[in-house]
């Protein structure tokens, strides 16, 4: 829409042209416009969007008609702005070769050149330095002004000119075009039509194959933008350079088309080279800041290097074209109409490309075919319109361009195991034993699908969404957490009935629901195609996604899906791509949930997918920011070591029933990913509503917006640098039980039936607290678990034995080691043996009295005597006891504050803060401390208090 807009209005101002006395105060006034409109465009599409949301949409009883009113609202908000950008180009051209000493090819060229430098620098600016400081309103309301600074400097430069007073001789139409002008109008305008698409089907082809070697973010989808359209404007240069000592301009036209499709098809061979080079990039860079910075340098030079040069020979053409027909008397329409058919071509060309050549043929035959239409045209003009028909020069010219495609189609083209590889993540070249199972191009995304020993992984873009180990093999990471997703929603829903998925990803979790006979209709939304083709190859694992008839496919963009608003859902589980993929970001916003919460029936559940590798905690807390201002009631859960999923509830959430475990099907999915029971779900539970609260509040964070798009501008460097928001995981698993004292977290009984899972952190340091509780008690066989752990076990120990050198200050070490792992994950009575000051005085009469008290802290934390918890902490802290070390103190400050807060104290950490926190320096619980303030800076109530 934007570009048939600029279409029209280019096209519609070539009607004018002639008759316009003062072109370039019409360019001022059209500028001014486009500047008014830029100042006030948030205002009205947010009061727009929300009409639409609320009103129009809710009234359309058809998908049709929601569909007929966005296409025809966007395209009345943004047609004004765009049919005015279309006609600024033409008329500030016309003006400036109206001048006197004006020559065609010095101006046109260096318009071009102008345009095209200020296209790749706005692009540039507003991605590194405006969105990130401003947002999206304020870098349209720099743009507005800019717009209206513009329009006020070429109002000033028409009255220096006098534009008006004098009929320029230039301005006058040919009376009588010649012949060949008549005929050369069309053939040119058709040239730079079908250049244009090819030009654009590049754009599309390169990008889409540097995102597999250079990642799909924003950062490198705008330095890619800004390299093409340098290499554009590096073309009008020349031609200002060159354009008016070139004695036949059609030829020297059709010498440039031929160059610029002979160097498109060698870019494939190029690309093809970027997954060689990438990983050298990689390994020489460190993972920081300064880092990422030089990453994206060469980002942009590998895009300069493969599109650069047929990029620059594109840039040659519209000044070449257009002043080709100003010097055979066509008359300054010529400029509106090149430019108008330049920007229609650039439509179809990114329509067939997307749609139609690249889900056919693949991208790098689409950029050969592309390259060919290129060589077509630059031979039809030498051929037709240009002296010399079949000179040497133009057979040489014929020759090399077949025998470049024909070489690139044999040898060039790039090997799409290598394209699957995901470089620009992990930095191997190395193919190793993987094996390709499926690869298409699709339209909007390359879809691989590739086996490497036991494990099956689909991914987009060289990165992968989803992994399967073989049905015989210990399920892996992923598919718990895909599991979870459709189980999670059926084990606390009353009635999920209408259930929508947002993502196809393997299948397996719309398999995993249609396991239960309770839904009753099953919507995944998934945008491209070839995912849904490619998950086939999980057959074993994902079949009710593909043959059960309650399961529907809708491969459309979700955003658009949900707002048509014409079906309502008792669940939505979203598990888009990650964040800081381009585009995907915009699934994870305040925006987005608002929409969602509508299409949500009451009592609705939306079930969120996020990710904690890869990104900071400050964006993850930006992220649930924006679920809490639409779902305040959001619970959390830990999949794995690093994936997350919330709980969304428009309602209150039921505590998870086993009615799933009734059903054969899907009870041998749960068991496969070692979900036993409603138990084994709830022991991944983190926190509630609280502790998300408080995570965000701690951050400082605001909610993640479509207008401030800060995961997307963020991301990246952090995906780069392999940054873990691990704080919430972190908080579940250290053994300090501050969830079970804010959030009633619960300690589960040892012999609870909880399945182990060497990749789940929290249940991890369950089982050792455990194990550990169990050696020291000499029960359970007092196996030997967890290397470090057991050793401090047996050391403490030892230290109860009369026969061990009584060391004090070791034993406060021990204890206290063990009270870091243990205190949270194990009942009082599993632990009592460990802390029992009177088995201790007995075996160690001469226990110090600084031990004595530290184990008199710990005891009474496991059993929940806050008032005595409070008073050893005191104690120690006070200095009435054996001093303790700094790292000793930190955890007994920690423990006095939750024992304060277990006993309804207001200022429970603020008090102890202020008291000690300048005798005890923040250490390896300084993020924990942090996280009490921050509680009871929210005056969140304490679960252990009421």
């Amino acid at each position: 829409m934007f570009m048939g807009g600029m279409a029209v209005g280019a096209w519609g101002v070539s009607r004018i042209t002639a008759s316009l006395r003062r072109p370039v105060a019409v360019y001022a006034a059209a500028e001014a416009l486009v500047g008014v409109m830029g100042l006030v465009f948030h205002t009205v599409f947010v009061a727009y969007s929300d009409h639409s949301q609320t009103a129009v949409l809710p009234a359309l009883r058809s998908a049709g008609a929601a569909t007929l009113w966005q296409w025809a609202s966007a395209a009345a908000l943004i047609a004004p702005q765009t049919v005015l950008l279309g006609a600024t180009f033409p008329l500030i051209a016309v003006g400036v070769l109206r001048l006197d000493g004006s020559r065609q090819g010095q101006t046109l060229g260096g318009l071009y050149f102008t345009n095209g430098l200020g296209a790749a620098l706005g692009a540039l600016i507003a991605t590194f330095v405006l969105l990130p400081s401003l947002g999206m309103p304020g870098s349209l309301q720099v743009a507005g002004w800019l717009n209206l600074i513009v329009a006020a400097a070429s109002l000033g430069l028409s009255m220096v000119l006098r534009e008006g007073h004098a009929e320029p001789a230039a301005a006058a139409e040919p009376a009588a075009p010649s012949q060949s002008s008549g005929r050369l109008l069309p053939a040119l305008l058709a040239a730079t039509f079908l250049s244009s698409a090819a030009s654009f089907a590049y754009e599309l082809g390169w990008v889409r194959m540097l995102n597999q070697a250079l990642g799909s973010s924003l950062h490198s989808f705008e330095l890619m933008l800004a390299s093409f359209i340098a290499g554009l404007a590096l073309g009008g240069l020349w031609v200002r350079r060159v354009g008016d000592r070139i004695a036949d301009l059609v030829r020297y036209a059709g010498f440039v088309q031929v160059a610029m499709g002979v160097c498109a098809m060698l870019s494939v061979a190029l690309l093809g080279n970027a997954y060689h080079w990438v990983p050298y990039v990689l390994q020489a860079l460190a993972k920081t800041h300064a880092g990422y910075v030089l990453y994206n340098v060469a980002t942009a030079g590998i895009a300069i290097l493969i599109m650069a040069p047929a990029a620059f020979f594109a840039g040659m053409t519209l000044p070449l074209f257009t002043a080709a027909l100003l010097r055979r008397g066509v008359g300054e329409r010529a400029v509106g109409q090149v430019y108008a058919a330049n920007t229609l071509g650039a439509i179809l060309g990114v329509l067939v490309a997307a749609h139609v050549l690249m889900p056919l043929l693949g991208v790098g035959m689409t950029l050969l075919l592309a390259g060919a239409v290129d060589l077509a045209i630059g031979l039809a003009l030498l051929r037709a319109l240009s002296p010399g028909r079949w000179a040497p020069a133009v057979l040489v010219a014929s020759g090399a361009g077949i025998a470049v495609f024909a070489g690139m189609v044999h040898w060039g083209m790039p090997d799409p195991l290598l394209q699957s590889a995901g470089v620009f993540r992990y930095g191997k070249r190395d193919l190793g034993a993987r094996k390709l199972l499926f690869y298409k191009d699709g339209a909007t995304a390359s879809i691989s699908v590739v086996r490497e020993g036991g494990t099956t992984v689909i991914a987009t873009n060289g990165k992968p969404d989803a992994g399967m180990n073989a049905p015989t093999r210990t399920a892996g990471a992923d598919e718990i957490t895909m599991v979870m997703l459709g189980a999670l929603p059926l084990a606390v829903h009353p009635k999920p009935d209408d259930i929508a998925v947002i993502g196809w990803g393997s299948g397996l979790s719309t398999h995993t629901l249609l396991g239960s006979a309770m839904p009753k209709r099953v919507d995944t939304i998934e945008i491209e195609r070839a995912v849904w083709e490619g998950a086939s190859m999980f057959a074993e694992r994902n079949a009710r996604a593909y043959l059960d008839l309650r399961s529907h496919v809708h491969f459309e963009d979700a955003r658009e899906f949900f707002a048509r608003g014409q079906q309502r859902y008792d669940v939505i589980v979203s598990e888009p791509s990650n964040p800081w993929v381009s585009g995907v970001a915009s699934l994870f916003t305040q925006e987005f949930y608002r929409g969602v919460k509508r299409s949500l029936k009451p009592g609705g559940l939306l079930v969120q997918w996020i990710h904690s590798y890869e990104i900071s905690d400050a964006l993850l807390a930006e992220m649930i920011a924006a679920l809490l201002a639409e779902f305040p009631d959001s619970e959390i859960y830990a999949t794995n070591a690093a994936d997350l999923i919330v709980l969304a509830p428009l309602g209150a959430l039921h505590t998870p029933r086993d009615h799933l475990w009734h059903s054969p099907a899907l009870a041998n999915e749960l068991r496969h990913v070692g979900l036993m029971s409603p138990t084994d779900l709830v022991a991944r539970r983190i926190g509630g509503p609280a502790v998300l609260r408080t995570y965000v509040r701690m951050q400082g964070a605001t909610p993640h917006s479509d207008f401030f798009p800060t995961v997307s501008l963020q991301a990246p460097e952090q995906r780069f640098r392999g940054v873990k928001a691990d704080l919430l995981q972190r908080l579940a698993t250290q053994g300090l039980p501050a969830l079970g004292v804010l959030d009633c977290r619960t300690t589960w009984p040892s012999a609870a039936p909880i399945q182990q899972a060497t990749d789940m952190p929290l249940l991890r340091a369950r089982q050792q607290a455990v194990w550990a509780a169990e050696r020291f008690s000499g029960s359970g066989g007092g196996q030997a678990h967890g290397a470090g752990l057991t050793r401090l076990v047996d050391a403490m120990r030892m230290q109860q034995q009369a026969g061990t050198p009584l060391d004090g200050d070791s034993l406060l070490v021990y204890a206290a080691n063990i009270a870091n792992e243990v205190l949270a994950h194990v009942p009082a009575a599993d632990q009592q043996p460990m802390w029992d000051v009177q088995a201790w005085r007995k075996a160690r009469p001469a226990l110090p009295d600084g031990v004595a008290t530290l184990l008199k802290l710990y005891d009474a934390t496991a059993r929940h005597d806050w008032p005595e918890a409070e008073r050893a902490a005191e104690l120690i802290l006070a200095g009435r006891v054996q001093p303790a070390p700094s790292g000793i103190k930190e955890q007994v400050l920690v423990l006095g504050m939750l024992a304060g807060a277990a006993q309804d104290q207001s200022d429970a950490v603020r008090s102890r803060e202020s008291r000690w926190g300048s005798q005890v320096p923040p250490g390896a619980l300084g993020e924990l401390r942090r996280f009490l303030k921050a509680w009871e800076d929210g005056g969140e109530k304490v679960c252990a208090a009421r």
